[in-house]
């Protein structure tokens, strides 16, 4: 006695048409076109699925595939240093999307403006929807933050070099990317980062500037020299991050070589405390001879 629904034998014909729906090539072996259902849908499991994680396609831009509708999009702003696309698949294959590095999202209105740091690349099946979270920077230092933006086909060259440069450095932190955008765009010195850290983390305005945030201006400053050495920065001439980098043990050395008070022979350059006199308590010429004018006499 036959089983209808489970032992149905395939013709070419019916083959082809199953194996056209699951998105699997037709050209298999002629020896497991005669299989019954069962044993063809439990191939079809193990072998196409294997097949189609091989058969990746090529990442196209995300512009190309709003273009043709081969996917929806949304774009998420998370305060200054990221963005979040959500993605659908509404196309029937799978789909790799890829957003370059360069890419800029901005607001309706347009007065904020965020840049993609690093490419990023995210592959949906069809019908499916995923999150790509990228890494961003402001484009100007007095822009408000933003939640709603959408990708325009703006482009910065002056921040080319920048970008070439962060695709071969994955782990610098944002707030160094960061600082490097402010400086080829808009020029700043030390006191409006000061303001824009303060701004951005009020719960520790006070304690800005951090010696974090002083050898992070003078890694800052190292780059940007490295970069475009025929430039001239605001950040390098800016003498309150001077003073401040030469008396902060975590920079002194790299601040010294950059600032030319490397004497060549790699030795630290000395705290700065102990030569000028900024505060009192410093061990400097000055406090020290007022220490001891301060010891008692000792009569003979």
């Amino acid at each position: 006695m036959s089983e209808p629904d489970l032992a149905i034998e395939q013709t070419p014909a019916s083959f082809d048409k199953i194996a056209g729906r699951l998105n699997l090539p037709v050209d298999l072996p002629v020896h497991f076109r005669p299989l019954k259902l069962p044993a063809l849908v439990f191939w079809l499991f193990v072998s196409g699925t294997a097949l189609q994680g091989v058969e990746a396609p090529l990442p196209t831009s995300l512009a190309a595939a709003l273009e043709s509708r081969q996917v929806t999009a949304s774009v998420e702003g998370a305060g200054r240093d990221q963005l979040t696309l959500k993605l659908h698949n509404t196309s029937t294959k799978v789909a790799t999307i890829e957003v370059p590095a360069g890419a800029i999202a901005a607001t309706a209105d347009g007065s904020a403006r965020l840049i993609v740091l690093r490419t990023g690349v995210a592959t949906l099946p069809s019908g499916e929807s995923a999150e790509l979270s990228l890494p961003a920077a402001a484009l100007s230092i007095t822009q408000p933050t933003a939640t709603s933006l959408s990708f325009t086909k703006e482009t910065e060259p002056k921040l080319q070099g920048l970008l070439l440069w962060l695709a071969s450095q994955p782990d610098v932190p944002k707030s160094t990317a960061q600082l490097a955008v402010f400086c080829f765009r808009e020029n700043i010195d030390f006191a409006a980062w000061e303001k824009f850290l303060a701004a951005a983390h009020p719960e520790t305005a006070a304690s800005v500037p951090t010696p974090s945030d002083i050898t992070q201006a003078i890694d800052v400053l190292g780059l940007l020299r490295k970069i475009a050495p025929e430039q001239t920065f605001a950040l390098a001439t800016d003498n309150g991050l001077k003073l401040r980098a030469l008396r902060n043990p975590w920079c002194r050395a790299k601040a010294a070589q950059l600032y030319g008070l490397d004497n060549g022979d790699g030795g630290v350059a000395p705290d700065l405390g102990q030569l000028l006199h900024t505060k009192v308590g410093d061990n400097c010429p000055i406090c020290r001879q007022r220490a001891l004018l301060q010891q008692p006499a000792n009569d003979l």
